[in-house]
């Protein structure tokens, strides 16, 4: 059955879409591993995710991200490092939600699973596949039958249908542990009166701050000790991956002045066989690299990056070489016309059993067949739908009636799309292609507009093969002179004009800065044979440069370790503004903001109308401060407060505190238990994973 196929073919794109994995899939080792030596990518609560299951989703939404980018795209590391992460994070949650459902007990009934199918509430994910696309409208009769004649299908089928109705089931389930968890959340009438009163009492008040900037740095001084004090309070700020931290040094190999004549020379010399070549698509295909020709037509919108002037050259003009970011490039204008951007195309595909088809008719057959159904389409296209259902061997004819939309000129095959191009709207027309007869009926076309087809030439612009020789010998030297010691790697790069680079990276991270692609190291810097101290055996070669790495220090500790805080400069400027703070305070005593002004010959400033709702500059972002405000008894001098950017004392002179009305708390309330409902599924995939045991072994494979 047609629909079957459907569902075979994209039940995976479009879980993908709605964010549904198939759990059944995750939790078990349907395929083995990669061997006895090989780990698991995962282990998640004693359940093991394989390397070909996980390989299996990230292929899923590799073709899923191709196809959103028009089928076109080369993937870069980045890309697939995120495509990666996506399938991971759908994985874990899928499963840790599944167990979730188990443990809570939560079930689909008979009765609820039938509604799913041919109640009132349809399922969304069977709601895509059995619509009726003449009507809009869910095919209820459709699906009883497949279900009513469920033992007379094949097994493949009955598979797939199986595999549908579990995915559905644990779609429900999900919404109903989520919803239990969003119900949970509740209110109290005291919570909601707080925050109303907060929201809409107003302060205005007067202050004088003393910047940290009226310290200088090398007034404070810094021990251990402060550093330790703050480690304890702030232990939060210092939780941490497991991590590495890799000294680096970058060669990058880039053309010298001798290889630019050489490639400029060369080009020269290339685009004056251009200009006497016959055939132009072969000559393009020959000598650009990684590129072939491009046989579309283009608009004005959609002409090559800086070739605008093709549009308003005579067809057969020939452009010099022009300097193009990395390459070089030349063009020919080949030819201009006039013609649609899109036609809305119907389509019957009739093949023969010399191409493998099942319908029994031989070439000479199905060329009559074809011959036949062209000429009553031309006489009555109106039958068109009819005969496409009955006659066409495309997969998706039954459901599609033969109608294939709206296609831009250039993305049906080349003799399809130029037979379509040559037939009038409103007429059908035959193309053959190597496995059968295509029956195209034009019904519209866009108003014809200015399209050119050009050869473009890319040369790229590349250093040679002693350049990079020469190179590759200065890291492999430098290399040798740090003599597998970390230590000694900046003495050594200072002695050639050279610079040592520090990052701390996380296992499953793919670049270094100023290297893009950096798996390769960083795979070494994780290994377990690696020793802390050491610099790599080998010299690393990525993206036209080559990298020196050592490995300065492992970071194995849930925490960061109080030394290496105390080289961070971020929590160094901490530390420092906490002692700057004590100094200030001691300057800021007095029993009034006058004498505290005239003391440190500052001004008292005034602030007016301040609320929770809103942070007013005061001399820069001061939460803390407005925090303090608001919460202040009036007419009071407050003590000293530590602000982000200076220390503050201040006296709140007005206070405006209408009391909050009933329907204002109504308001309020509902406010929060909105927020919290839609955030009850982050809340709850984050706590679950919080909870979980998770071995995460991906950087052995990635």
């Amino acid at each position: 059955m047609a629909i079957i196929g459907t569902i075979r073919k994209h039940a995976g794109l479009a879980v993908a879409l709605i964010g549904i994995a198939i759990i059944g899939f995750v939790i078990q080792d349907a395929f083995g591993g990669r061997g006895q030596s090989a780990p698991p990518v995962a282990v998640i609560d004693g359940e093991s995710i394989s390397y070909d299951l996980f390989s299996m989703q990230v292929d899923q939404l590799t073709d899923q991200y191709i196809q959103s980018q028009g089928g076109n795209v080369s993937l870069t590391d980045a890309d697939r490092e995120q495509i990666r992460n996506i399938a991971w994070q759908r994985m874990l949650s899928d499963l840790l939600m599944n167990n979730a459902c188990t443990e809570t007990g939560l079930q689909v009934s008979p009765d609820e699973l039938n509604d799913m199918y041919y109640g009132k509430f349809i399922s969304p994910i069977l709601y895509q596949y059995f619509t009726n696309p003449q009507t809009g409208q869910y095919d209820r009769q459709q699906v009883m039958n497949l279900i009513n004649n469920f033992s007379q299908l094949n097994p493949q089928d009955q598979q797939t249908l199986s595999e549908l109705e579990r995915i559905v089931k644990t779609e429900r389930l999900k919404e109903k542990y989520l919803y239990l968890a969003s119900q949970s959340y509740y209110v109290p009438k005291a919570l909601a009166s707080l925050q109303a009163a907060q929201q809409s009492t107003s302060v205005s008040s007067r202050y004088v701050s003393l910047p940290y900037s009226t310290v200088a740095d090398a007034e404070v001084e810094l021990n251990k000790s402060d550093f330790q004090k703050f480690y304890n309070e702030n232990k939060y700020m210092f939780k941490q991956n497991k991590s590495r931290e890799i000294a680096y040094i970058v060669f990058d190999v880039t053309p010298t002045p001798k290889d630019m004549a050489d490639i400029t020379k060369d080009v020269n010399e290339l685009y004056a066989e251009f200009q006497q070549e016959e055939n132009i698509p072969d000559f393009v295909n020959a000598v650009t690299t990684g590129d072939h020709f491009d046989s579309l037509y283009r608009n004005e919108s959609e002409v090559f990056q800086g070739w605008d002037d093709l549009f308003d050259a005579e067809p057969g003009t020939y452009f010099e070489p022009r300097r193009m970011g990395q390459s070089f490039q030349m063009a020919k204008l080949m030819d201009v016309q006039m013609r649609p951007d899109s036609m809305y195309i119907h389509h019957i595909f009739l093949s023969y059993t010399e191409a493998g088809s099942q319908s029994g008719r031989n070439k000479t057959q199905s060329r009559q067949l074809a011959d036949s159904l062209l000429k009553v389409i031309n006489a009555n296209p109106a039958q068109f739908g009819d005969l496409a259902v009955r006659f066409s061997e495309d997969p998706t004819a039954q459901q599609s009636r033969g109608e294939l939309g709206w296609m831009l000129d250039g993305t049906l095959m080349s003799n399809l799309n130029k037979a379509a191009l040559a037939t009038p709207a409103g007429k059908a027309t035959m193309a053959e292609a190597p496995n059968g007869f295509h029956i195209l009926y034009v019904a519209q076309k866009t108003q014809p507009v200015k399209k050119i087809l050009a050869a473009v030439v890319n040369i790229p612009i590349e250093p040679s093969t002693a350049t990079t020789k020469s190179v590759y010998t200065r890291a492999n030297q430098l290399m040798a002179d740090c003599h597998g010691n970390v230590a000694q790697m900046d003495s050594a790069a200072r002695k050639i004009g050279m610079r040592v680079r520090k990052n701390s990276v996380t296992e499953l991270a793919s670049s270094l800065p100023g290297v893009n692609s950096a798996r390769e190291v960083i795979r070494w810097a994780f290994n377990d044979d690696t020793k802390e101290g050491s610099v790599a055996s080998q010299v690393f070669e990525m993206e036209n440069r080559y990298v020196i790495a050592g490995l300065s220090s492992i970071n194995e500790d849930e925490y960061m370790s109080l030394d290496r805080a105390m080289e961070m400069p971020q929590i160094a400027n901490m530390v420092r503004q906490n002692k700057k703070f004590n100094i200030l305070a001691q300057k800021m005593e007095g029993n009034s903001l006058e004498t505290i002004a005239q003391n440190n010959n500052v001004k008292i400033d005034t602030v007016f109308g301040m609320s929770m709702n809103g942070y007013p500059s005061l001399n820069g972002y001061e939460p803390k401060i407005v925090g303090a405000m608001c919460g202040s008894t009036q007419g009071q001098l407050s003590k000293a407060f530590q602000g982000n950017n200076g220390v503050f004392r201040f006296i709140v002179d007005n206070i405006a505190a209408p009391e909050a009305t009933p329907a204002e708390i109504v308001r309020l309330t509902n406010q929060l238990e909105m927020q919290y409902t839609q955030s009850a599924a982050n809340r709850v995939y984050s706590a679950l994973e919080e909870a979980a045991v998770i071995e995460d072994n991906r950087g052995f494979y990635f």
